[in-house]
C-alpha cells in the first residue's frame, strides 16, 4: 500500500482540456451521432473532378431519422459551389451515418427532421491524418483516472502519450505507447488500459469524418498529498481472452427496468478478481454513466456468465484483477448492428495448416500466393457462421473454399472491448494462403486445419 502521491489530473494537451471528472457532449439536446463513414469512404465518394482541381465543397442535406437512428428521405438544401456534384456525394454518405436512438436530453428521434453538414476538404484524401482538435464524447473521469493509477507508480507522478487509430464510431483502437515518462512504473500500461474509455464525435461539427485519422493522446497524472485509492493500487488486465460471455438476449434482460424508454445508452466498467477456474468474483464499480440509474447493479447480474481460460497446471492468478466493460443499449430501440474492429482471437488455425489448406488446382497452375474474404456471422459463444466466399483472388482455384475451412475453426471472444456481446455481427475474415518452396501439395479439408 502507497502512503503517498494522490492528486491525479490527465491533461489532452491537443483538445486543450483538462477532465473535472465528467462526461463531454457537444449539444445537450440535439442528436447525437453514432456512426459516420471513415475518410476511405468520403475519398471513395468525393468528386472526381474536384478532387483532382483540389476544390472543396459544403453540402447541407435535410434528413429525417428512423427508429434506430438511420437517415432517411435526405435532400440537398445547400451545395456549393454547384455543379461539381457535392450534393450527390453527400447523399451517397448519408446511409453510413447513423445517430443515436434519442437525444441527448433523452428524446426519440425518430421522425425528427433536422440539417446534416457535410463538408468535403482535399485533406479527407490523405492518409494518415492525425486530428489535432478532437471533440470528446466521453473522457475518462477523475475516479476512472484514479482506478487506473499503477501499483508500481512513483510518488512524482508520471506524462504518457498515446497514439491511437479512430474508428468511424469515434473509438479507439490499435493503441500504442509513444513516450513515457517515468518509464518502468507502470504509466504506459495504464494510460492504454483507459484507451477504450475515450470516445470522439464520429463526424465533426462542421461535417467532417474522424473514421481512419489517427490521433494522439497524452495522459498527465500529476502527483499530491492525500492517499491513493485503495482499489488503484491492483495488477489489472485490461482486456481478457473470454471463452465465455453474457449473449445479447441475457445483456437486454438486465437493462434496468425503470431505464427502458428513458436511457439510450450506458457505459459501465467492474473490475474483479480473477480466479483460478476462470471465474470473477468479488467485484467493484470503478465506472457508471449515468450513474444512480441501475447500471452497476445490472453488469454485477452479468458477472456470473464470464469465464476466462482457467489457470495453468501449476500457475495462479495471484492478485491479478480485470476491467470488465459494458455497454448497455435500450432494449425497446432497435439496436445498431454489431461491429467488431479488433477481434481478439481464443482459437486460430496454425500456421502449417494454411499450406495444407493450398488448393491443388492454384498449384497446378503455377499460382504460390492467393488470398480469400469470407463474411461470416458471430454466434454466442465466438465462432464463426454461416460464412460465405466475399473476394477471392485468383478466382476459381479454390481459395474461397479453403478460406471457409480456416474460418470454421476461428473463434474470437465473444465479449467486444468495447463492452457489447459479440453474437450476432458481422465480420470479413481475410485469409492469406502462400506456398513455400518445395511444399507438398494437399487438397483442402476441414481436418487439415485442426
Amino acid at each position: 500500500m502507497r502512503n503517498k502521491a494522490a492528486s491525479l489530473a490527465l491533461t489532452l494537451i491537443a483538445s486543450g482540456l483538462l477532465l473535472s471528472g465528467r462526461s463531454f457532449a457537444a449539444d445537450a439536446s440535439g442528436p447525437v451521432w453514432e456512426k459516420a463513414p471513415d475518410r476511405a469512404d468520403w475519398a471513395k465518394a468525393y468528386p472526381a473532378r474536384a478532387a483532382q482541381a483540389g476544390v472543396s465543397g459544403d453540402v447541407k442535406m435535410r434528413c429525417a431519422a428512423t427508429e434506430a437512428g438511420l437517415l432517411q428521405s435526405c435532400t440537398v438544401i445547400a451545395e456549393t459551389p454547384a455543379g461539381q456534384g457535392f450534393g450527390a456525394a453527400a447523399l451517397s454518405l448519408a446511409g453510413g451515418m447513423e445517430l443515436r436512438p434519442t437525444t441527448a436530453d433523452g428524446k426519440p428521434v425518430a421522425g425528427m427532421s433536422f440539417i446534416v453538414p457535410v463538408k468535403f476538404d482535399p485533406g479527407v484524401l490523405e492518409r494518415g491524418v492525425t486530428i489535432t482538435r478532437p471533440d470528446w464524447v466521453r473522457l475518462p473521469t477523475e475516479q476512472e483516472l484514479w482506478s487506473y493509477y499503477p501499483a508500481q507508480a512513483t510518488s512524482q507522478g508520471g506524462r504518457v502519450l498515446i497514439h491511437c487509430n479512430v474508428t468511424n464510431r469515434g473509438l479507439m483502437q490499435g493503441c500504442s505507447l509513444a513516450q513515457e515518462s517515468p518509464a518502468g512504473h507502470g504509466y504506459g500500461a495504464a494510460a492504454l488500459a483507459m484507451a477504450g474509455m475515450f470516445v470522439m464525435r464520429p463526424m465533426t461539427v462542421d461535417g467532417q469524418p474522424v473514421g481512419g485519422s489517427e490521433i494522439n493522446i497524452p495522459i498527465k497524472w500529476e502527483a499530491g498529498a492525500g492517499p491513493v485509492p485503495s482499489q488503484a493500487v491492483v495488477k489489472v488486465f485490461a482486456t481478457a481472452p473470454w471463452i465465455a460471455a453474457p449473449s445479447t438476449a441475457e445483456m437486454a434482460a438486465a437493462f434496468p427496468k425503470a431505464a427502458v424508454g428513458q436511457v439510450a445508452a450506458a457505459h459501465v466498467v467492474m473490475r474483479c478478481d480473477m480466479r483460478n477456474d476462470g471465474a470473477l468474483g468479488d467485484c467493484e464499480n470503478i465506472s457508471e454513466l449515468p450513474a444512480g440509474k441501475g447500471f452497476a447493479r445490472a453488469a454485477k447480474s452479468l458477472i456470473k456468465d464470464f469465464r476466462v481460460p482457467p489457470a495453468h497446471a501449476g500457475g495462479a492468478y495471484n492478485n491479478l484483477r480485470v476491467d470488465v466493460p459494458f455497454d448497455f443499449r435500450d432494449p425497446s430501440q432497435a439496436a445498431p448492428p454489431v461491429e467488431i474492429h479488433d477481434p481478439i482471437w481464443i482459437q486460430s488455425i496454425k500456421p502449417d495448416s494454411i499450406v495444407k489448406l493450398f488448393p491443388e488446382e492454384a498449384i497446378k497452375a503455377g499460382y504460390k500466393v492467393g488470398r480469400a474474404t469470407v463474411e461470416c456471422a458471430v454466434a454466442a459463444d465466438g465462432s464463426l457462421t454461416g460464412c460465405a466466399t466475399a473476394t477471392e483472388d485468383p478466382a476459381g482455384y479454390g481459395f474461397g473454399d479453403a478460406a471457409l475451412v480456416v474460418a470454421s475453426v476461428m473463434r474470437m471472444s465473444p465479449w467486444t472491448k468495447q463492452g457489447a456481446p459479440a453474437d450476432g455481427a458481422r465480420i470479413a475474415l481475410p485469409v492469406k494462403f502462400e506456398l513455400p518452396a518445395g511444399s507438398p501439395a494437399t487438397a483442402p479439408s476441414a481436418a487439415a486445419a485442426k
